[in-house]
């Protein structure tokens, strides 16, 4: 089977797997389906960035952080769920003030002086750039509309990459940035963004899934397929200065779970503060 067969079977198994998840939320009125999934994909790919961040002479505290992205995680998805309409947020000041110390304290009596201030910062960098923007994803669930929205932000965000990738492998042929993503051209980001825009004016002209209005729609899927672009370039960021190719092999043609997962560390953020900010949901 070539690459691209398996990057579309597991790529349909993966949709199945979290749509039939949306699906039983919604027949069950919960969100408990979907908040364990998060958290799990929350927890491997804060594990794969540590081992990604291992791979370029670092040494996070992995259990640690691991264990404080959790509960800060689960934490916030607990407060947001009792209570949909009230303003949290996500790094609460003690969990933060005890994991600080915690993370001296062990730094100093089990590794000594040597890397203190890297060890320390690419620990909580990790537990920000995966559990933190992740949260993203709870918050979107418990707008007005919250299932439809994740799908469209979902949809929007992968199938411009899948546009990008399908379309750029055959018509590109400049590159967007070679230092970064050697196989990523201006033409499959331009197909990638136009690839967004289409799905986000077709979701919307449906009416049983319509979040926004057209014209919105079309704004929304620019801006939110190109913020997905750079999530794509921001994980490749830092693989290519690790000197890695994927962030694991978990997922056979994608790589790891952050893999899967990168460009929505942008574009779910980027969602959520594009609908609160001209309040259209």
């Amino acid at each position: 089977m070539s690459t691209l067969q398996t990057r579309v079977t597991f790529g349909i198994i993966l949709f199945a797997m979290f749509f039939g998840i949306l699906l039983l939320d919604s027949v069950f009125r919960t969100d408990i389906g979907f908040g364990c999934l998060a958290i799990l994909a929350g927890g491997i790919g804060l594990y794969e960035f540590y081992n990604i961040a291992s791979k370029n002479g670092f040494s996070p505290f992995r259990i640690s952080g691991i264990a404080a992205g959790v509960w800060l995680f689960v934490s916030y998805w607990l407060s947001v769920r009792n209570n949909p309409g009230a303003d949290y947020h996500f790094f609460r000041q003690e969990t933060i003030v005890i994991l600080i110390f915690w993370l001296l304290l062990i730094q100093a009596f089990t590794r000594g002086t040597q890397d203190a201030i890297k060890n320390i910062a690419v620990t909580v960098l990790g537990i920000f750039y995966v559990n933190f923007l992740l949260s993203f994803a709870i918050a979107l669930r418990h707008l007005p509309q919250g299932i439809c929205i994740l799908i469209l932000v979902l949809l929007v965000s992968k199938f411009g990459d899948i546009g990008g990738y399908l379309l750029g492998r055959k018509y590109g042929r400049h590159k967007l940035a070679k230092v970064i993503s050697p196989n990523k051209t201006i033409e499959g980001a331009c197909f990638s963004v136009l690839s967004s825009v289409l799905i986000a004016l077709i979701f919307n002209l449906i009416p049983q899934t319509r979040v926004i209005s057209v014209p919105w729609s079309l704004v929304f899927g620019a801006v939110v397929g190109f913020s997905s672009l750079l999530g794509d370039l921001a994980e490749s960021l830092l693989k290519r200065d690790a000197h890695v190719k994927d962030s694991s092999h978990l997922v056979p043609a994608f790589g790891g779970i952050l893999d899967v997962i990168d460009c929505l560390l942008v574009s779910m953020p980027v969602a959520y503060y594009f609908l609160v900010f001209f309040k259209l949901v």
